[in-house]
């Protein structure tokens, strides 16, 4: 029982310490695409690095990345070059330099 208590509550440290970004918005419009997501487990620090979009197959490398912090949360603007066609479309990304993958919202 004692192990069971103390794995739970690493176990709810790592994902309080680890959010993982929710997205807010996706769409093509005005010749880009245009992905918005925010993450509210956020220190001072908050780097975005390495990111993809992927959809069949093939990965857009973004030609945008604007974060602002404000009260502990993160909002992140991701801009990739124009696609007209998605399937199951996700952004892969380094946070701080954490790897992590997420499903764009549609």
């Amino acid at each position: 029982m004692k192990s069971f208590i103390i794995t739970f509550i690493l176990s709810l440290i790592c994902v309080i310490a680890y959010a993982k970004p929710h997205c807010q918005g996706f769409n093509n419009y005005d010749n880009k695409v245009t992905v918005v997501f925010t993450d509210d487990k956020v220190d001072s620090q908050y780097e975005v690095t390495d990111v993809k979009l992927i959809t069949y197959g093939k990965e857009y490398s973004a030609t945008s990345v604007t974060t602002t912090v404000k009260d502990g949360t993160a909002k992140v603007i991701l801009i990739f070059p124009h696609i007209t066609q998605f399937s199951n479309p996700k952004v892969k990304l380094r946070i701080n330099g954490k790897k992590m993958t997420f499903n764009v919202c549609q």
